[in-house]
């Protein structure tokens, strides 16, 4: 990746087409548009080579460059942090280059940074960070100051960050970010309820949750006020009583629509079937392993219809899992405890289980059931009867 350019720098060219400036900014923002396309981070290389035409190109562009920068090829993170974190020694820029940054992406990062430089670059970059992705090995405890200072943050992910941090220690530090979303936490997270008085962000709604719980708190542990998705990607057990220990919170049970069980947990189901879904009564959205599907949702022994309109099968927790599959067993369920389900999505991964010759019968018994649903709440369905997903979805 070349060096990001500054307004400091000289210009390629002094021979340039003059264009009026709300066409360049047209044109700036269809070339920043390519980092959602298959050109993929090669907008970036071409952002920078607008931007060296000429002054009037690098205003225009200059915003584009900076909104969403690529840090994982070559050395463009020490060029990065070089330019938005210059030594106290180096002179004084006109223009606040990390106020222009809206999303810091350090997902991919290893051995690129350090505690102290990840702090320092959270801190030049806090004006108008809205999504924020730490790096492996350099995010730790002495971040979490100038991340409380990234006001405008709506989505935080501490996924892949390896150093332990405490929970309350984070949550006291973002319990003042009040635009904050999405929030996914660490493996390396303990989750448990030390009596502390600090609260979530207070409008945190979907939370990703890894690492180990104190399952011994769970059922009375103070989750976000206004959660209602939890995703539980990377956890060490949840095996049937410890998922049903985390579920059966007085909290959950009425408030959470949407859950995601990810293949990636640990010793998910070595104990058996569980009926603990027909507790959450709130419950529209579900997204399991195919495997999980007769624990969760067959062989339990429901009273009345859940609450499901939304069922999303990804590729199997167990890999070794037979390609045995009862059709008519889940269609049986369609009709019965599962009859309010009027969409569900085959991932890639599970169509050995679930071949497309037995698409049209399941697909059959999920219009049946969409028939019956009142309009209001088709509208806010993300699709209807039975679709093969494009990818396996991530956590």
């Amino acid at each position: 990746m070349s060096k990001l350019v500054d307004s400091s720098e000289v210009m390629t060219s002094r021979r340039h087409v003059h264009l009026p400036t709300e066409v360049l900014i047209h044109i700036a923002g269809f070339i920043f548009d390519g980092w959602r396309s298959l050109d993929g981070p090669f907008f970036q290389v071409t952002l920078q080579r607008f931007c060296a035409v000429s002054r009037q190109w690098y205003s225009a562009g200059i915003e584009f460059l900076y909104y969403r920068p690529q840090l994982d090829r070559g050395n463009s993170f020490s060029l990065f942090t070089k330019t938005v974190c210059p030594s106290i020694r180096s002179r004084e820029r006109k223009v606040d280059l990390g106020s222009l940054v809206h999303v810091l992406d350090l997902g991919a990062l290893v051995h690129h940074s350090s505690n102290s430089l990840t702090a320092r670059l959270l801190g030049r970059v806090k004006k108008n960070l809205k999504k924020f992705v730490a790096p492996r090995v350099s995010f730790a405890i002495n971040s979490l100051a100038p991340l409380a200072k990234c006001k405008k943050l709506s989505y935080l992910c501490l996924d892949f960050v390896a150093d332990p941090i405490p929970l309350s220690a984070l949550k006291k530090a973002i319990s003042g970010l009040d635009k904050l979303i999405t929030l996914k936490l660490s493996s390396s997270m303990f989750i448990t309820d030390d009596s502390s008085t600090e609260d979530w962000p207070p409008n945190l709604e979907y939370l990703q949750v890894a690492g180990r719980f104190d399952i011994e708190k769970m059922s009375s542990f103070r989750w976000p006020l206004k959660l209602v998705g939890l995703t539980f990607c990377g956890c060490e057990n949840l095996d049937t009583s410890a998922l049903e220990e985390i579920l059966i919170n007085e909290q959950l049970c009425t408030t959470l629509q949407q859950l995601t069980l990810h293949r990636s947990n640990r010793e998910m189901f070595e104990e058996g079937p569980s009926e603990i879904l027909s507790t959450l009564i709130a419950l529209k959205s579900l997204r399991i392993p195919v495997d999980l599907l007769y624990d969760l949702l067959i062989l339990p022994l429901f009273d009345y219809p859940i609450s499901i309109r939304e069922l999303e099968l990804t590729e199997p927790y167990d890999e070794d899992f037979p390609a045995e599959f009862d059709v008519d067993e889940f269609c049986e369920a369609l009709n019965t405890h599962l009859s309010r389900v009027c969409y569900i999505g085959i991932s890639p991964g599970c169509l050995r289980i679930i071949p497309e010759a037995s698409h049209t019968k399941i697909d059959k018994w999920v219009w049946k059931n969409i028939d019956k649903c009142p309009e209001e709440e088709l509208d806010r369905l993300f699709d209807m009867g039975l679709v093969v997903m494009d990818k396996e979805p991530f956590c």
